[in-house]
């Protein structure tokens, strides 16, 4: 692969596809390989998790599965992680998020330890990184 060339190989990428439901404004369905989420949008029923939770969800996820493997991996002795994610609309700029607030609690392990598990979180986690960066993204739009 050259210089600056992106590894777009099968193994490398992840997706979803999400559709609508007839009858149901604001209602959608997420396909995830195998799995499927029922979602709403922040002007649908607001029964099922919206959008912005889900990208939430997504950092706190990779923030588990990441302390939790490190601390294997490091052999360090926790017991139990607990994440709490927030972000807030923008006040004055509703297309972004004023801040978004990640706070891990670990058991098991001493403040030394947690703040290893924080570096090696921080240093590989793609959600937190292209979240903490802005990534760039493509939008494709097509009527059929």
């Amino acid at each position: 692969m050259s210089a600056g060339a992106v590894d777009v190989s099968a193994s490398n990428v992840a997706a979803v596809s999400g559709h609508t439901i007839a009858g149901v404004p604001g209602r959608f369905v997420i396909d995830a390989r195998a799995n499927h989420l029922v979602t709403d949008s922040r002007f649908g029923p607001g029964e099922s998790i919206q959008a912005g939770e889900l990208l939430l969800s997504a950092l706190a996820s990779c923030a588990m599965a990441n302390v939790e493997a490190n601390a294997q991996e490091l052999g360090l002795p926790l017991t139990g992680i607990r994440v709490e994610a927030s972000h807030a609309r923008g006040g004055e700029d509703p297309t972004r998020y004023d801040f978004t607030r990640v706070t891990i609690t670990t058991s098991g392990v001493d403040q030394a330890a947690a703040d290893v598990l924080r570096d090696r979180f921080v240093s590989t986690c793609p959600i937190y990184n292209t979240i903490r960066r802005g990534g760039g993204i493509e939008l494709t739009v097509l009527a059929s």
